[in-house]
Parts: structure tokens; C-alpha cells; sequence
């Protein structure tokens, strides 16, 4: 037993030797050049796809989903690769949601001893820790305050329907925000509120936005943007991403983009 004890803390002090200490600078600077030329690359393919099949749009449309989805798989395949650097591990936390969460532990195991310690790293950790909100769960409050600064009570919204969405309003284009505009207006507030999250820093952009945009929905935030719990709880990153919570307290649609009619078939009149 005595041996197994001391071979134990051999293998451990061998293993933080062998662990380097920081990260690799030049390998940092080689993942901002490799993602600088792949989004460059893509560009430019999409400039040539465009004017290629300007006269055919099925054939624009089928090439354009092609090049997106290399670009996406050559955007993770880079990120992992690159992982042990600052700019690598960010991005594998902003593609946390698309890589699986044994990959995702052993990228921290292969961290040099700073990044280890990083929010970045306790941010993919809590990821890797948390069953992230989906439809059929359960809904799970998170603290945030709204535009005016208060704690936002969700216990208010109770037995109400709630479209939660988390930013991209802007994203959603006019025509987009007139729909909501529109969902808003044939819905009583006593039956659908219309809850939006920014990741913002300060209760002064969250205002800003709700003057943007309208008041007529609920602003909130947890103000703090890069890694908070509402992101990793929810598992949201692109946006918008929206959540349809029944009277019961159920997610029953979580589905990034927003597409009314199909928000519209989960709200309970």
C-alpha cells in the first residue's frame, strides 16, 4: 500500500513537470493567422459562389450551405487544435455547444498551467458540469435584473406563457422584429410575456437596447457578458436563441433562429 501511495505522487509530480507552464506565444499567433485565412478564404468563396450562380439562387443556396458547413467544421477543427492557446480555448467555448464534453475535458487536461486557471477554462468546466436547458425540461430561473436595475422576479410570469430569447434582435432584421412586434400585439401581457437577455456589461446597454428596440419587452441581463451562468444553464450562443416556457413551467421549444409561426404553436392560448 505504502508503494502505490508513493508511486501515486510520483506520477503526479511527474505529470505538473511535464505540464508546461504557459502558453506557447507563437502558437497563438499562428491560431490568429489560421482563422484570420480560413474567414478570409470564405469570403471570397462566397463572393465567387455568388456571382457564379447569380442566375440560379437553388444552386447559390445549395453551395452557400455547403461552404458553411466547411467553414464551421474547419472552424472547431482549428479551435481544438489550437486549444492551448488564449484565442483557441475562447473559441472552443464559443463552440462549446458543437463539441462533445469528453473533447472538452481533455482539452483542459492538455492545458499549459495558466490557462488552466483562466475564466475560460472554469467557464468550459461549468459547461462540462451542467445539463444544459432543453426542450421537455423543466424551466430554471436564473438572477438577472431588468433595464430599470431591479432584480427581475420571474415568479411574476408564473401562469403566464414566456418567449424567452436571448439577444439578436437586431439579427432578426425588420422583418424579423415586425413579426415580434405583431406576436406581441395579439397576445395579452397576462398570457405571453416577451422576455429578451443581453450579454452587457452594464445596466446602461441594456437600457440603450430597450430604447432601441421597445419597450414592450422585457429587457434583462445578468451583466456580465463573456462567461455567465445563463449562457452555460441555457446552452445558448448564437442568436437568437428562443425559449417557449408554458403555463406549467415547461421549456417546450428551444430553437435558435426565430420563426413566429412555429412560436406561435407552442404558446398555450
Amino acid at each position: 500500500m505504502k508503494n502505490l501511495y508513493l508511486f501515486s505522487i510520483l506520477c503526479i509530480l511527474v505529470f505538473v513537470q511535464c505540464t508546461p507552464k504557459l502558453y506557447d506565444a507563437q502558437r497563438e499567433q499562428e491560431y490568429i493567422k489560421a482563422d484570420s485565412t480560413l474567414w478570409a478564404e470564405y469570403e471570397a468563396e462566397g463572393e465567387r459562389l455568388a456571382e457564379l450562380y447569380a442566375e440560379n439562387e437553388d444552386s447559390l443556396y445549395i453551395k452557400a450551405v455547403e461552404l458553411g458547413a466547411y467553414a464551421d467544421r474547419k472552424n472547431k477543427e482549428l479551435a481544438i487544435e489550437y486549444s492551448a492557446t488564449p484565442s483557441g480555448l475562447r473559441r472552443c467555448f464559443m463552440l462549446r455547444l458543437d463539441i462533445e464534453k469528453n473533447t472538452l475535458q481533455d482539452i483542459l487536461s492538455d492545458l499549459p498551467r495558466d490557462l488552466r486557471k483562466s475564466q475560460c477554462a472554469d467557464a468550459i468546466k461549468a459547461h462540462i458540469a451542467t445539463e444544459q436547458i432543453d426542450a421537455g425540461m423543466k424551466f430554471v430561473p436564473i438572477d438577472v435584473v431588468d433595464a430599470d436595475g431591479n432584480k427581475f422576479a420571474w415568479s411574476e410570469h408564473r401562469n403566464k406563457n414566456i418567449l424567452l430569447i436571448y439577444g439578436g434582435l437586431g439579427c432578426m432584421g425588420r422583418s424579423g422584429r415586425r413579426e415580434l412586434a405583431a406576436l406581441r400585439e395579439e397576445y395579452a401581457e397576462d398570457n405571453l410575456a416577451i422576455v429578451v437577455y443581453y450579454s452587457v456589461r452594464s445596466l446602461e446597454e441594456l437600457k440603450e437596447l430597450r430604447n432601441k428596440y421597445s419597450d414592450d419587452y422585457i429587457f434583462i441581463s445578468e451583466l456580465m457578458p463573456d462567461y455567465s451562468p445563463f449562457k452555460i444553464k441555457y446552452g445558448v450562443q448564437a442568436t437568437p436563441t428562443c425559449f417557449v416556457i408554458d403555463r406549467s413551467g415547461s421549456v417546450v421549444l428551444k430553437t435558435v433562429g426565430f420563426d413566429v409561426e412555429q412560436v406561435k404553436e407552442q404558446i398555450d392560448k
